[in-house]
């Protein structure tokens, strides 16, 4: 007996991702953990931490990820995004489908994400509003927000027809070495 259907918006975002595998990722509203699961296939030595504000939904995301939580491929948080303390952690990737606060507050929400990326990584803010119109109103909040936030945004990444779906990614740029003489 087949499960669930994944969602094609997650199946997508995934692809998105170009996971190595030796990534470290932080999910950002990982819900019941779906992509997740998805991610810990691809990875050997990296790790996906992922948070969510529901504990209901971490719960279930930990009974999904069982295997993966004891392989240390996988770990989760019941914590909001203002509430975690990953400063400086170094996730090569963050990503996050379908979660406001990046449109709708997003500056706090996006100078502490820098502050998780270890350069030269990337946020990828993954969304499927309901009309195609409303792409174009994402796009022209995110993408200015990233660029105040000192990412390097790029070109914003769409599948149009039935529910569309909308990727904006924004880099953290590499820093120049440090050429003093000591």
């Amino acid at each position: 007996m087949a499960g669930p259907a994944i969602p094609e918006r997650l199946v997508w975002t995934i692809d998105q991702l170009d996971v190595r595998p030796t990534d470290r990722l932080l999910e950002i509203g990982c819900g019941r953990g779906i992509a997740v699961s998805l991610i810990c296939d691809r990875l050997t030595t990296g790790s996906i931490t992922a948070i969510d504000r529901s504990p209901v939904a971490i719960k279930a995301a930990q009974a999904r990820n069982r295997d993966h939580i004891a392989a240390g491929r996988a770990a989760f948080h019941a914590l909001a995004l203002a509430d975690t303390n990953f400063a400086k952690s170094g996730f090569d990737k963050i990503f996050a489908v379908n979660v406001n606060v990046f449109w709708t507050d997003g500056t706090r929400a996006l100078a502490a994400v820098r502050n998780m990326l270890a350069p030269p990584g990337v946020l990828h803010l993954v969304y499927q509003p309901p009309t195609a119109r409303q792409l174009t109103t994402l796009t022209g909040k995110l993408a200015p927000a990233l660029a105040r936030s000192g990412f390097s945004v790029d070109e914003p990444l769409v599948v149009e027809g039935g529910t569309p779906l909308l990727c904006i990614s924004g880099r953290i740029p590499m820093t120049a070495p440090d050429r003093r003489q000591t």
